[in-house]
């Protein structure tokens, strides 16, 4: 997947940490503990920079957009990388990605 910000496009979910995942940063770099395995990622500070975004509110594109004013890198290498990151993440049930933002269920 790459720039087109259709519905069907990972840039336009909702990224959420999952709840079986535990996480501290220290010195700027998070480490992650998925469950049920307790497998131990430690993340570069990009990763660290979406995990960190990823609370529900906040759609791959727009950690992205926010990621190249921060860091000024190209947003289409960005999407690649950043794309992959998630989509690893979400294999292991690191992240969860939402069609719509958390907290927005109807009634």
């Amino acid at each position: 997947m790459i720039k087109i910000k259709g519905k069907d496009t990972m840039l336009s979910k909702y990224l959420l940490r999952s709840d079986s995942t535990a996480y501290r940063t220290i010195n700027g770099l998070a480490l992650i503990v998925g469950a049920p395995e307790g497998k131990l990622r430690s993340l570069n500070e990009a990763g660290t920079f979406i995990w960190e975004q990823a609370d529900g509110r906040h759609t791959l594109s727009d950690i992205i957009d926010q990621m190249c004013q921060k860091y000024d890198v190209d947003y289409t290498q960005a999407a690649q990388d950043a794309e992959t990151f998630v989509h690893e993440l979400e294999r292991q049930d690191m992240l969860v990605l939402m069609d719509d933002p958390a907290g927005s269920e109807e009634m």
